[in-house]
């Protein structure tokens, strides 16, 4: 029986990236999945962190840029792997229509399928938009039945991994429950956020929310799941692991 270990984390775009780098050099997962990097983003002193993540754990990886309306930064979702990807994809879930807003950005979902000593597995990651008091409006709706659409023909062996932006109970998290399994840990543990944040009257400066998931499809065995500790970015990891 086969034992892996997936990482979930938003590592946030201001976050040194060596920091992010250590971090998981020393929490090494066999799969990792992170939102928030960042491409030509002069706080990073333009590093290319999708790719200096992968060189510095030596694992496989595949991402998609994300532009913004008239930055030159990009960001990135990517799933980092000790195994071969063996298929890749990307499902534009929102796309920008000028409006602004934080829900009026790209944000896409990313799949991976790999082979794990003869195995195919699929894994999926996703960084939500965000919303006022994270409450969904009609185009995160949208966006969350575009994710259901995305990922609903994955019926075994897959595992989702995102930042949905979202609380539990919310129409978004239980749009995905109906279709996967959440792998833990209880929802009673909080993932954001460690770092002030105040956007539009909404301030947050304690660990009070819980906006990170891990879901599986039933054929994945659960063996532990837990929130990590960290000083580094805004939002707590998720790691789970799993037996196939």
């Amino acid at each position: 029986m086969k034992r892996l270990s997936i990482l979930k984390w938003n590592v946030w775009y201001l976050e040194d990236i060596h920091n992010i780098a250590e971090f998981l050099s020393e929490n090494k997962a066999d799969i990792i999945c992170l939102q928030e990097l960042t491409i030509n983003f002069d706080k990073q002193a333009n590093v290319h962190t999708p790719n200096y993540i992968a060189e510095k754990l030596g694992y496989h990886v595949y991402f998609q840029e994300i532009t913004f309306a008239d930055k030159e930064m990009k960001q990135a979702n990517a799933v980092l792997s000790k195994y071969p990807i063996l298929d890749s994809r990307t499902v534009w879930i929102n796309e920008e229509q000028g409006s602004g807003n934080y829900d009026d950005e790209y944000r896409a979902y990313v799949e991976v399928t790999q082979d794990i000593n003869g195995e195919k597995i699929k894994v999926g990651t996703v960084h939500m938009s965000y919303t006022h008091k994270f409450e969904p409006s009609e185009r995160k709706l949208a966006e969350a039945q575009k994710l259901v659409d995305a990922v609903s023909s994955n019926t075994e062996k897959f595992i989702l991994a995102g930042d949905f932006n979202a609380v539990p109970g919310s129409r978004v998290v239980t749009g995905i429950e109906n279709l996967l399994n959440n792998c833990g840990p209880e929802y009673s543990e909080n993932t954001w956020t460690t770092k002030p944040f105040s956007y539009g009257g909404f301030e947050a400066n304690t660990l009070d929310w819980r906006l990170d998931y891990v879901f599986a499809t039933n054929d994945i065995k659960v063996t532990k799941a837990q929130v990590l500790t960290t000083e580094y970015s805004d939002h707590l990891p998720i790691l789970v692991e799993i037996e196939l």
